[in-house]
């Protein structure tokens, strides 16, 4: 793959991921999906409900999904030859890109210094909850989005790409 082949590939299916991902924050908050498993400060709760963890694993099989549909129409359609290291690679790079943008933009930015009305945010969500959030998800949020990363690229690589 040449690196334009590659800065393709991530600048279309980062940008997909980040309308999905934007339009999934307004619909969470609009709905109030988002406080089944926080209270209203944004902090995870102590108990949480059933609910809970199922609207929280929306968000990694969403990006599981996500990078199985990019590696079919990015890379398989395209008849693209890939190692499964370059298919790691190119993944874990979509996937930080995409953690970039929900850290920095949707976390720091809307979240705590916009706030726009539409979302409704309660006022106990602020830059103070924000940042204690940001702090807590760079390390995890790498840590567990490089298993996600490994999981999308194990199946795309033996069953969307035909090893």
């Amino acid at each position: 793959m040449t690196s334009r082949v590659v800065f393709s590939y991530l600048g279309v299916w980062s940008a997909i991921g980040c309308a999905i991902f934007s339009v999934f924050v307004v619909v969470v908050f609009r709905t109030g999906l988002v406080f089944v498993a926080r209270k209203q400060d944004g902090t995870l709760k102590k108990r949480i409900p059933f609910g809970g963890y199922l609207t929280m694993l929306t968000i990694p099989l969403g990006i599981i999904g996500l990078q199985l549909v990019a590696n079919y129409f990015g890379l398989a359609r395209r008849a693209l030859e890939v190692s499964f290291a370059s298919l790691f690679l190119l993944n874990l790079g979509h996937y930080l890109i995409l953690f970039t943008f929900d850290t920095l933009v949707i976390d720091g930015l809307v979240l705590s210094l916009w706030r726009p009305g539409f979302l409704q945010l309660p006022d106990s969500i602020g830059w103070q909850s924000m940042k204690r959030h940001i702090l807590m998800s760079v390390p995890i949020g790498t840590l567990l989005g490089t298993g996600l990363v490994a999981i999308s690229s194990l199946i795309s690589y033996f069953t969307v790409l035909g090893r």
